[in-house]
């Protein structure tokens, strides 16, 4: 097998509890080619402090923010000093398993240049990095069957894909000019804009833990005043103007319908109103243009 070079960005933010977990679940991979870059996008709970200290001795780059900047624009920053071929995007509070680098690429370089983005399923951990779950990707569809390929349509029409088990081709990421830094969360956008240019693949194994808090960003999505609902309607916007056929007009449909149901039961009512009108646009070219 081919070892070709991987860069793992790894990104704290106030996350020191975690971050010893992470760093050392880099050093114990089982592949033998990997870059490790580790980025705190300002932190104030001494976690930069505690990254100089477990980065003391190994080969790792440091970005050390010291004003908040946002994850997207702190992994456009390290991105920057990456120079492997494949990227991994670990939060500072998960942790990868073993196997994590090398099935991601052994099976991105099995499929070929067409194919830009790797997932796979992953356990799901509590603060004391005890199981509390899987993440089985197969069982969020009916026939137990993972879209590959072409998965445009069904990413916006559902979720499926746990993030951090997700490896890409660097080139990919350049040629999308790197995450979206007016957004306040990554992975939605990522995975339309991404799954227009190339195809996705993936493995129905275990890569990745992880970790379920309520300090997590995923936590935060339907709460009162949420940035990220803000952001998640701009995804919506972007994914409008890239649709092409019907199939994925209806597709954009059903998931404006559950973010407005989302949206308005977490009193964002703004944001409710504009996805309700947006979905207004696209039901009467669903109709009348398509």
């Amino acid at each position: 097998m081919e070892y070709p070079l991987v860069s793992i960005i790894c990104i704290c933010y106030n996350q020191k509890a975690f971050i010893k977990e992470a760093l050392d679940s880099v050093w114990a991979l089982d592949y033998p080619n990997v870059e490790l870059i580790v980025a705190d996008d300002a932190s104030t709970d001494g976690s930069q402090e505690l990254i100089k200290q477990l980065c003391e001795g190994k080969e790792a780059k440091l970005l050390l923010n010291k004003e908040n900047v946002g994850h997207c624009k702190t992994f456009n920053l390290a991105l920057k000093q990456a120079s492997g071929e494949f990227v991994i995007d670990l939060s500072g509070d998960d942790v990868l398993l073993p196997n994590s680098v090398s099935v991601g690429a052994k099976r991105l370089l099995e499929k070929g240049e067409g194919y830009g983005v790797f997932f796979a399923d992953a356990l799901l951990i509590d603060d004391s990095g005890k199981q509390i779950g899987e993440h089985k990707t197969a069982s969020f569809f009916k026939s137990g069957v993972v879209p590959q390929g072409d998965v445009y349509a069904t990413i916006l029409g559902k979720y499926f894909i746990n993030p951090p088990t997700m490896m890409y081709r660097k080139s990919l990421v350049e040629e999308l000019g790197g995450y979206n830094e007016a957004l306040a969360y990554e992975d939605f956008d990522f995975w339309v804009r991404s799954s227009r240019m190339t195809n996705y693949c993936y493995a129905s194994v275990a890569t990745v833990k992880k970790r379920m808090h309520g300090e997590s960003v995923s936590a935060k999505q339907y709460v009162r005043n949420s940035k990220m609902l803000a952001s998640t309607f701009e995804v919506c916007k972007t994914a409008f103007k890239l649709n092409q056929n019907k199939k994925e007009d209806k597709a954009l449909l059903k998931r404006l319908a559950y973010e407005a149901k989302m949206t308005i039961g977490s009193s964002n009512f703004s944001i409710g109103f504009k996805m309700m009108v947006l979905s207004v646009r696209v039901l009467f070219r669903f109709v009348f243009h398509n």
